[in-house]
This record gives structure tokens, sequence and C-alpha cells, in this order.
């Protein structure tokens, strides 16, 4: 049972966030946090969407309860899917970066998981496992004392 009042997960995609508060133990649930429904959705060409035709599809909002959601931990791991443009999770720590870099400073890792081949139980494992091999390492937030031969 992992339960640690400071270390929260966000597992972030284009149409839901699930954020694990209280723990990533086998019986903790995670919350579900929407993107804004979008109203004036177009479909453009791809060339247009490049040179600034569409409508911005970052949703600011979205983002803003993500960061909202997270202020009081000391500790973050977020969760994403893919590299660059498509991933949402890398959008979000640039928006972390510019407009709440408090927040930015205290993400400690993001992973870049395979999310839809994965259950949510499937990524709470893979946050588990993260805590487990690097809560060692991370001396500056547990008060855990280190094993006599690591040092």
């Amino acid at each position: 049972m992992i339960v640690r009042s400071d270390f929260a997960v966000a597992c972030i995609t284009q149409g839901k966030t699930l954020l694990w508060r209280h723990g990533v133990g086998n019986e903790e649930l995670a919350e579900h946090l929407t993107p804004p429904v979008e109203v004036d959705h177009r479909h453009v060409r791809t060339g247009q969407n490049d040179h600034g035709h569409d409508t911005a599809h970052r949703y600011p909002d979205y983002f803003e309860g993500i960061a909202e959601a997270l202020r009081d931990f000391q500790v973050i791991l977020i969760i994403g899917h893919g590299h660059g443009k498509a991933s949402f999770a890398s959008s979000f720590l640039n928006y972390l970066h510019r407009k709440h870099p408090d927040i930015y400073g205290r993400v400690v890792d993001s992973l870049n998981l395979n999310l839809p081949a994965m259950s949510e139980a499937e990524i709470r494992g893979s946050a588990r496992q993260w805590y487990e091999m690097h809560y060692g390492k991370l001396a500056t937030w547990h008060s855990r004392q280190p094993k006599k031969w690591l040092t």
C-alpha cells in the first residue's frame, strides 16, 4: 500500500486525465478530469491547421484544472502517451513551465506509456512500479534512511 499525502500521479490524454491523489495502491481509484466540450469544432486541412486557421485544441481551461488539482503536492509524476505535438502530457508540462513554474518544479518525472492499450489498473501498476524503483533515490522528499551498503 503506497499512501503519501505529498505524492500525486496524473495520467494525461486528450480525452481525460486520471488523477491519483491518495496513493497508487491496488485499492486506490483515480479521479477523472475531462476537458471542456468544444462547441465550435471545424475540420480543416493539415496545412491550414499548421498556419493558425484552426481553433487551439490544447484546452487551456483543461490544463488549468489539472494544475489546480496538483497544486498541493510536493512530488508529481506525469504519465502520457506519445512524443512531440501529439503528446498532451508534454504539452501540459510546457504549460506548467510557462504558467505555473512553482508546480513545474515539483514534477519529478514524466513517463511515456502505450495508454490506449492499457487498463486503468495497468497504468496504476506502472506508477506504483516507478514509485518503488525511485523511492530510495528521492531522498529529498522522504524520511527513510538509505541502506548502509548503498552509501
